[in-house]
């Protein structure tokens, strides 16, 4: 079809945003430069974008901040982004207003104007955080087919095993959609995302490392390879180590984009809890030719994921011994903290506090379970709760690593600057690879050891 484009059209840097951007401001000041005779009126047009600007910001903030209607802050670029549409939205108006009949040019021309400023400052708000990188993800519609039966089997051949032998391998891995039923909960889930190295999809592939990684809210399975560009990552480790990578698994623990179950059991949202530790790894264990070894499996996530991962990761350490948080909170938040305890854990706080980060890190010791953390370095809320969770961790006798990215905040642009690192240090403490690449090969990413 002649718009088959269209879906994958670039809705954080590419054409449509430049052309916006061009539209918006050509047009502004145009409209500006035809009225100059009028200069006491252009003062006034001037003046109400600059108190619209200003309360434009004033709300976002307000929403952000105050109200804390996301659960984190969108941050001060996202803040001033929103300002500055208001600003443009009060000019065009203005200018709708003052510029008389309809008849007049630039009536029309501000309305079209205002559309685009619109559209631009949507797109501009998402660029800040990078979450829908094409039409496809804005949509909620998955980029990847379904697995076919071919690719979805296990195996019983060791790792060892299978590198003594000859393999025609793929240049690439495979992504591809999957439903994970609910066995033991009620939980209803979207579709799963899988990705399936070369190995993996090898006439005879071997029992392979496994990661369960879970996306954001709001947010679907696909964002991880969307938006965090998870596969390109992936892809570069396996050309490095044979056609071998852990295969990722990446749930659905929402259950609606828009929609945050805390990831505990509950009447209200169903058996998340029980949907991850155990509907999930049933699955996998079942479908793919993944270890049966803890030591071979990992759970991370970022944002809402990561904070799953802290909450439910520590109680399960006979079956990951690997934990990732990118961008935890300190604790679930879908609810001022006193409703959540009333909705989800009875009025008992004790039972919410063991469900949070440091409560499920205290109460469980570490049985050889380790623990990476990462945040961007101007998400001072992720970094802060990094600050906590790493001596807890430590008495718990976790390992902890800690990987900070330079210059970016609570988005996407810091999953894809800290997965590489990440991946890496997974591949040493899987047995993939020897050592750890340096750290001068991840310089806007700061990897320590606390």
């Amino acid at each position: 079809m002649m718009l088959n484009w269209l879906p994958d059209v670039n809705l954080v840097d590419g054409t449509l945003v430049s052309t916006l951007r061009i539209v918006v401001f050509a047009g502004i000041v145009a409209l500006l430069g035809s009225m100059w005779r009028r200069w006491r009126t252009v003062l006034v047009v001037l003046g109400i974008a600059v108190a619209s600007g200003g309360l434009g910001w004033l709300g976002a903030w307000l929403v952000s901040d105050v109200f804390n209607v996301f659960g984190v802050s969108i941050g001060g670029v996202a803040m001033r982004r929103v300002g500055l549409g208001f600003a443009e939205l009060g000019l065009l108006i203005s200018v709708i207003v003052v510029a008389g009949s309809w008849r007049s040019w630039r009536r029309w021309v501000a309305l079209l104007v205002a559309v685009a400023s619109l559209c631009f400052t949507a797109l501009q708000v998402n660029s800040t955080f990078g979450q829908y990188p094409t039409l496809h993800a804005a949509l909620g519609i998955s980029k990847f087919g379904p697995a076919n039966d071919s690719l979805l089997r296990t195996s019983d051949l060791s790792l060892g095993d299978w590198r003594g032998r000859h393999h025609d391998l793929p240049d690439h891995g495979t992504v591809v959609s999957v439903h994970i039923p609910t066995q033991a909960s009620n939980f209803r889930p979207r579709d799963g995302v899988v990705y399936l190295p070369p190995a993996a999809v090898a006439d005879d592939p071997p029992q392979l490392p496994v990661i369960v990684a879970m996306t954001g809210q709001p947010g679907a399975p696909d964002d991880m390879f969307t938006a965090g560009q998870l596969q390109p990552v992936l892809d570069a480790y396996a050309a490095k180590h044979d056609g071998i990578a852990p295969i990722v698994v990446v749930p659905d623990q929402l259950g609606d984009a828009y929609q945050n179950p805390i990831c505990v059991d509950s009447q209200q949202m169903g058996q998340v809890e029980t949907y991850l530790m155990r509907d999930v790894p049933d699955w996998i264990s079942h479908h793919l030719p993944v270890s049966t070894e803890s030591s071979q499996w990992t759970l991370g996530g970022f944002s809402q994921g990561a904070t799953c991962t802290m909450q439910m990761g520590p109680a399960n350490t006979a079956r990951f011994g690997h934990l990732f948080a990118i961008s935890s909170e300190m604790q679930p938040n879908n609810a001022p903290e006193a409703e959540m305890i009333d909705q989800y854990f009875g009025g008992d706080r004790s039972a919410f506090v063991a469900k949070t980060p440091l409560g499920a890190l205290a109460q469980h010791p570490a049985q050889g379970q380790d623990v990476l953390l990462a945040a961007g370095s101007n998400d001072a809320d992720a970094q802060a709760a990094i600050a906590k969770f790493v001596p807890v961790a430590k008495q718990s006798g976790r390992e902890v690593q800690t990987f900070i990215s330079q210059g970016t905040g609570h988005d996407w642009y810091t999953v894809r600057a800290v997965l590489p690192p990440i991946i890496d240090a997974l591949g040493n403490r899987l047995g993939l690879a020897d050592q750890e690449e340096p750290a001068q090969t991840w310089p806007n990413v700061v990897r320590t050891t606390p």
